[in-house]
């Protein structure tokens, strides 16, 4: 069940609460049919791609569905998009920004012992200065 705060948000923009689903980073991951619109667009402007691009772009474009909440603010994930994320049976359900996203647990957990030292380096290099 997603959170009011997020039911809030899709249903700001689509009353009747539509949501896109696809698979990215070994999760299921949620947008508003606007946000998935750019991500559209901007996955439309790719010229000349690579296979590894064109595959990319395979999974997270055909991979997607457009669903509906229900009152509750539940969806029912597609089997092909629980499959791709082994959403088997305990999942986790992550705010990330402008989306949400839905994970294995323990694939999540992992994520949570990694190490990102190094992660700094990429944001200082991005001009992103956290202050901590």
């Amino acid at each position: 069940m997603l959170t009011p705060e997020f039911r809030d948000e899709i249903q700001a923009e689509s009353p009747e609460g539509r949501v896109v689903l696809t698979f990215f980073d070994g999760c299921v991951v949620g947008f508003t049919p606007s946000q998935w619109a750019v991500i559209e667009e901007e996955v439309g402007k790719i010229t000349n791609p690579s296979r590894k691009t064109r595959n990319f772009v395979r999974i997270l474009v055909s991979g997607s569905e457009e669903l509906t909440l229900d009152k509750q603010g539940r969806v029912t994930i597609p089997a092909h998009l629980r499959k791709s994320a082994k959403l088997d049976k305990d999942v986790v359900l992550a705010g990330s920004g402008n989306r949400f996203e839905i994970w294995n647990i323990d694939r999540y957990e992992a994520l949570l012992e990694e190490n990102y030292d190094d992660v700094f380096d990429d944001l200082a290099d991005s001009g992103v200065n956290l202050p901590f």
